[in-house]
This record gives structure tokens, sequence and C-alpha cells, in this order.
């Protein structure tokens, strides 16, 4: 089995030679490390051609982190891909215990593995699994390695367990392409459309330390909020989708809806809350708070973060 790893970068330049190495030291070597470099107007292109084979550097205009892993899948030629955020870092056997689990269960499609959280002063989240969903939904168990079939979906739907750079899946899946008109939730759009129609195996270990940068999307919550509505009012209307999981989905967009409106409203973006309080039915949000957010939204971004730590 062979392995190419996508790292898709935008003016890393600073750090993305810790993600690069934790590839490079891997002890299963990956066939291949494509760096697409998205439009940086830093050195990240530089930096990154200094590791040499098998490190391959591509350079494209700006078009988001879904275009720059889209293109490096268009490049991979390895039988699986694994994703690496430039911020990211990897265990030294974290490939190696997701081949292990591939081999296990080979009906698996995509192999994802736990990952840690943190700050570069602390520890935010010490394990993604630990967040609920995952265990006892496993078809089958093999030490550290299980296998879930179309189950899995009802759990991904809440919060996703996995992110990008604690992913390995088969390059063929015709299914293989992150949604370029979503921001941030691009990631979790795809894996849902994948778990409908694939299984997924993981690996019970924290393989992946996630460093959460001062500019990464968390602190835009409002368009991530946003965007995770149109994953589901796209998802809504998957023909693959039973009674239940539609009924799971729309309950999750009303839910989501409620949280973008809120999100949106403390950080100053009022338009935005007002366009999505148009589509929140009175059974999520009474009159009252509808009234309410509907005139905050015309408030300056300063006061509604004040008003925010009182939960408005």
């Amino acid at each position: 089995m062979t392995v190419s790893v996508v790292i898709p970068c935008y003016n890393r330049a600073h750090i993305l030679g810790r993600a690069v190495e934790s590839a490079l030291r891997q002890t299963v070597s990956p066939h291949e490390i494509i760096i697409v470099d998205d439009g940086s107007q830093d050195n990240s292109a530089e930096v990154a051609r200094q590791f040499g084979a098998p490190v391959r550097v591509i350079c494209q205009e700006n078009a988001g982190a879904a275009a720059a892993r889209n293109r490096g899948l268009a490049e991979a030629t390895g039988e699986w891909i694994a994703f690496l955020d430039s911020d990211d870092e990897w265990a030294t056997d974290k490939l190696e215990r997701q081949f292990a689990a591939a081999a296990r269960f080979p009906a698996a499609q995509l192999v994802f593995c736990d990952t840690v959280v943190r700050s570069e002063r602390e520890v935010l989240m010490e394990s993604r699994f630990a967040l609920g969903g995952l265990y006892g939904a496993e078809i089958e168990q093999d030490g550290e390695a299980a296998l879930y079939d179309r189950s899995l979906f009802l759990p991904m739907l809440n919060q996703s367990r996995v992110i990008t750079s604690a992913v390995m899946v088969r390059r063929t899946l015709p299914e293989l392409r992150f949604p370029e008109h979503i921001w941030g939730s691009e990631d979790w759009a795809l894996w849902l459309t994948l778990a409908l129609r694939y299984p997924f195996a993981s690996v019970d270990a924290k393989l992946v330390t996630m460093h959460q940068q001062g500019d990464n999307i968390s602190a835009r919550k409002g368009r991530l909020y946003r965007n995770d509505v149109k994953v589901l009012e796209e998802l809504a209307a998957e023909p693959l989708l039973t009674a239940a999981e539609r009924s799971a989905v729309v309950a999750e967009l009303a839910r989501r809806r409620v949280g973008a409106v809120y999100h949106s409203l403390i950080r100053g973006e009022g338009r935005e809350a007002r366009g999505l309080l148009c589509e929140v039915s009175t059974t999520d949000m009474d009159w009252t708070r509808r009234r309410l957010y509907h005139v905050l939204s015309y408030f300056p971004t300063p006061v509604l973060r004040w008003l925010s730590r009182g939960r408005v």
C-alpha cells in the first residue's frame, strides 16, 4: 500500500516545517508529500522546496483550502491519501497504525484516528474521541482498531470527531472531492457524504496534534456556523438518506441555524444574522428572542460583544 500526503498551505512559512517533518519522520514512509501553496504572500513555497524529494511543491492562485486539497488529490498517485494541515503534526507511527487498521478491515475506505487540540501554551482538548458518539457505534473491534458501517453517519452529524489531518482515505473514491463553495466545513461535508456510502475504520490513539492558531477558522464562528448551515441544507436533499437520517439532518439544521444567528450577531455580522432569522422557525426560537435578535443585529460590533458576555 502506498500513501500520498497532501498539505495545503497559505502563509505558513513559520510553521510549515513542523508539519512536513512530522510526515517525513513516519515509520512507514509516504510515497510522496504534495504541498499545495495556495497563493501565499510569504515564502511558504520557498520553505517547502528546501525539503527536496519526496516533497513536491505546487503553486496556485489563492482559492481556499478545499481547492488546494482538491489540487493535491488531482496530482497524487498513491493508493491512499493522507491529509495534513500545515499547522498540525503527526505522531511518528500515525501512518503505520492506520495501515494496520486498513489491513485488518479491508472493507474500510477511510481510516481516521484520535486528535489532541492544543494552543501554544496548553492542551485545549485531550481527545476528539472523548466528545462521544464513537464508542459503541462500531460494528467490530480488534484492539485499537474499529470498523463502522453507515450508522456512523448519525454521530457525525452532531459534531464531527474526524479532523482532516486525522484522515487517510482511498484515492479512487469517486466522491472524494472537497466542496469548494463551503468554507471551514468542507471536510465535515465530505466525511458525511462518504459515511453514507462506505465503511470507515478508526484507530483509538491520539496520533495527531491540532495546533490552534490565532488566524484559524475556529476564531470565525459566525462564518463557520453559516457554512455548517449550507452543508446541512444540501445534505437534506441527499437521495440516499433514510427517513430517520433525513429527520436527524433537519433537526441538526434547525439547531445550527440558531447557532449561526447567535455567533453572527456577537461578531457584528448583523446583515447575515437577519438573513438567517428568516429561516429559523418559531418552534426553534420564540418571537421574543427573534425580535430581540433582529433589533440587536443593527448594534455596533463592540456593543454586541459586550452584551454576549451575558448570553443575550
